[in-house]
Order: structure tokens, then sequence, then C-alpha cells
């Protein structure tokens, strides 16, 4: 059982480790964050080889490269344009991995359609800049490879945060195999990083290491502005702290420092480009829940392949929500993170129609909601897990099949 404070007992500890104990050595040996950091690493490890094997080999198709705003004739020589697409945004995470610190336009034959919006969003290619130490070819496998560590440690993260409630840390796999970072991978985009930063915040928070929390989660919002939203359902949760005179477990500077730091970014970028980056990319949204609803309706299975996929997407992150819901009363997680779960909520039911055109769009969305219902379920009780693992597994290795076969 676990201790009050939610930490593992010490009792609990002894006992597993009693070498007279059965199973002590090897459950030892599987309860570590390692463990679950190893299995995700091996999963999208194999995923990305096999979509990279029937992407001929070519780990620059990642990029997703083509369109108006692409110029084949200026690119790099190791980045391959596809004819006859409109690009993705992976192209935009490829240029700034180039130069983090550009204030063109225009450069390396790319030219970027809302410069402020998606300059903000720069920590993973940042990341990968550093790691490439200049080289410009070595950037379509590091933009890859980056994204398969993150899933790794966003793993080890989940099992930190499992073992501090007192459960396996194997838990932790819940997080990382939510279904959508695997189109996140096939196209070389920002969530599975964002979400690994927010996943070591909510860790190092449970554990009361408030600096690295600020600084975890500043990364996550410097990588993906969404996630900014944690900080502010921190705020809340430390206000109603003082407001009843409860132990203060949220230090300001955890929320405060991503807070602050983002407006500067975004006053910075306001300078560089000219706009704002929320007024150059903030879609227009639309009344809650009516354009799931629409969506839902138009996605019944049919015997069109993406249909019934989109179907099944769709039934995945409901069954997501309700599971969070029936839980809700049962679970042991703090009141940030519900305050955070319900934001997340609200945001998802007003996204506009053009966000419901493909998976490509809602489920990169859905990423950070479904990380804190990952929080929350991991709290819950054992049958909550199962169901959310199995869930979430059968959807992702069912996903993965699709992508590979597609290429």
């Amino acid at each position: 059982m676990p201790a009050p404070d939610g930490t593992v007992s010490e009792a609990r500890t002894a006992h597993l480790s009693d070498p007279r104990h059965p199973t002590s050595g090897t459950r030892l040996r599987l309860d570590t964050p390692l463990a679950p950091a190893v299995l995700i690493a091996i999963a999208y490890t194999v995923f990305s080889l096999l979509l990279l094997h029937a992407r001929h080999n070519d780990i620059s198709l990642f990029v997703v490269a083509g369109g108006v705003n692409v110029d084949a004739r200026k690119v790099p020589a190791d980045l391959t344009v596809i004819p006859n697409i409109g690009g993705y945004d992976g192209i935009t995470f490829y240029r700034f991995a180039l130069d983090p610190f550009t204030a063109s336009r225009t450069e390396f034959g790319i030219t970027l359609d809302t410069p402020p919006y998606r300059n903000q969003r720069i920590a993973y290619p940042f990341i990968v800049w550093l790691l490439s130490l200049g080289h410009a070819r070595w950037v379509p496998a590091l933009l890859v490879i980056v994204n398969i560590a993150a899933a790794a440690a966003m793993a080890a993260f989940g099992g930190a945060f499992s073992r501090r409630l007192g459960y396996h840390a194997l838990w932790g796999v819940i997080v990382p195999l939510y279904p959508g970072f695997l189109l996140t991978l096939s196209r070389d985009l920002a969530e599975i990083v964002a979400s690994m930063f927010a996943m070591g915040a909510i860790w190092a928070i449970s554990a009361r290491r408030n600096c690295t929390a600020a600084i975890l989660l500043t990364c996550a919002a410097l990588t993906r502005e969404p996630t900014l939203l944690l900080a502010f359902a921190l705020a809340g949760a430390w206000l109603i702290e003082r407001l009843l005179r409860r132990e203060r477990r949220i230090a300001p500077v955890v929320f405060l420092a991503p807070i602050v730091i983002d407006v500067l970014w975004q006053v910075f970028l306001t300078a560089r480009w000219g706009t704002s980056p929320l007024r150059s990319g903030a879609p227009a949204m639309a009344l809650p829940f009516v354009e799931f609803a629409r969506f839902f309706a138009a996605a019944v299975p049919r015997r069109i392949q993406q249909q019934r996929l989109y179907f099944l997407e769709c039934l995945f992150l409901v069954s997501t929500v309700l599971t969070v819901v029936l839980t809700w009363r049962r679970t042991r997680t703090p009141l940030e993170w519900r305050f955070a779960w319900l934001g997340y909520l609200a945001l998802a039911s007003i996204l506009p129609h053009t966000i419901w055109l493909e998976d490509y769009g809602y489920l990169r969305i859905f990423s950070d909601l479904f990380v804190v219902s990952a929080v929350i379920i991991i709290a819950s009780t054992n049958g909550a897990r199962w169901f959310a693992l199995i869930t979430a597994g059968g959807v992702w290795l069912y996903l993965a099949r699709i992508l590979v076969k597609l290429g």
C-alpha cells in the first residue's frame, strides 16, 4: 500500500526486496523507470525502421517536404522534395533545425507561411540543431531520433510518477502509447517532445522538485504553447491552497517561470516578425462539441479503411474521456491536474471544422488531453489502468500497421 504522501512505503519496499520473496528479483528489475523506457524505445524504433523501409530508406521523407513554400532547386541536397503534395508542418521544424536563430522568411529554399506562429515552437528544432553540430545532413535523422528518445523519456517519467504513487513502474507505458504520437513521429512533429517535457514536469511536481518542474514546464511551453495550460492549472491550485490555508505543495516558481518566459518569448517574436504568434496562427473556434459530433457521425464504419480508422480513433478518444469521468471520484490525482484536464477538454470541445478533416489534425491536438488523462487514470483504479493500456496499445498497433502499409 502507498504511504499517505503518495510514496511507496518502507514496508512494501522491504517486502519486495526480500530475497526469499519468489518474485522479488524479477519485480525489482522491472519496477524501475528504465523498464517502460526500454519497452517504448523498442516499440517506436521498430515502427520507425518499418516506416523507413516502406519509404525506400529515405529518412528525409519523414519531413514531408513539398508544396508552394518549398523550392526543390534550393533545398539542401539531403532533403527529398515530394512532388504534387502540399507538404506538412514537419518542413518548418526541419527549417528551424537548420538555423533556429533565423530572422528570414525564406531560407534553405523553404518559405515560412506564418513565421511568428511557427517560430514560437522552437524547443524541438533547437534540440536537433544542438545535436547536429551544424551538420545539415544529420538533421533529417536527428528529427526522428529525438522523437524516439523523447517517447522513451516520457515512459520513464510516467514510470517514475507511477512509483511515486506506489504502483508498478510499467504503468508508465500508458502515456507514450497514445496513438497520435505515431503521426507525430511519421512527420517530424513536436507533440512527443512537448508531452515528454509535460510528463516530466508532472513527475517533478509530485516529487517536490520545484526547480526541475519549472525548467521542464518552460521547455514544454516553448515546444508547444498549449502545454502552458498546465502552468495556469498549477496557478489555480496554488491560489486555492492559499485561500483554504492548506499545505502549500506548489511553489510559485513552477508556474510563474513558464508563464513569464513564454510571454517574453511572444514579445520577442512579435518584435522580430512584426505580428504576434497568437494573431498569426490562432484558428477560429466552434460551438462546444458541435464539430466533433458532425465528424463522429460522418465517420460511421464504412468499407473505406480511412473512415473505419477515424471511427476507431473517435471511439478511443471518447472511451478515454469516459474512463476519466468514471474514475474521477476515486483517483488520487491532485487538484491541479483535474483543472488541467477540464481545461484541455474544454479546448478540445471547441475545435473548428478544419481540425476535424483528418486524424493528423485532431489526434495532435488531443495529445495534451491524453497525457493528463493518463496521469489521472494511472492514479485511479487497477481496472481503469488495464482498460487504458489495452485500448491505447490496441489502437497504437492498428494505426502503426496502417501507417507502415501506406508508407
